[in-house]
């Protein structure tokens, strides 16, 4: 009996030794597909950033030459100071417009945070599904990851 119970316990130690390694593997390997997630993100804040810079750059030092040129070429019809208004309007159009652009884009990239909750939700389901669902259902799971896979 007491040797039955020894090799259960050095079975039992065994396991315990594989389920560390194991989560020590899983956390670097998160770890470094989390830190991926971010430099594309980070990439893409700054392109959105670039984008809006862009927008200002455009809308400050394009200004006075449209502006000139445009009340100049209105003034033949209007008065200037219509001119002046409908070149006004006109670049202010053209910086709304960029600044709309650059702000869609950095909306719809998120935040940092919601990235590493993603990635933990996902971690979780994982654990839910893969590592503490019934002995009966793992296969149906294999099955479906098989099918998401495709050939």
């Amino acid at each position: 009996m007491t040797e039955s119970l020894k090799r259960r316990g050095r079975e039992w130690q065994g396991r315990l030794l594989e389920l560390r390694e194991a989560l020590g593997e899983l956390f670097a390997a998160e770890g470094e597909a989390l830190s991926r997630d971010l430099a594309r993100w980070g990439k893409a804040f700054g392109l959105a950033v670039v984008l809006l810079l862009a927008a200002l750059a455009v809308a400050f030092w394009l200004a006075a030459v449209l502006a000139g040129f445009l009340v100049a070429l209105l003034a033949v019809w209007l008065p200037v100071w219509g001119a002046s208004l409908a070149t006004a309007g006109l670049l202010a159009l053209l910086a709304g417009g960029l600044a709309a652009v650059g702000w869609t884009r950095l909306r719809a990239l998120g935040g940092p945070l919601e990235r590493v909750r993603r990635r933990w939700r996902d971690h979780l389901d994982w654990w839910q599904e893969r590592v503490f669902a019934p002995d009966d259902a793992r296969p149906m799971e294999e099955e479906r990851e098989d099918e998401r896979q495709g050939p």
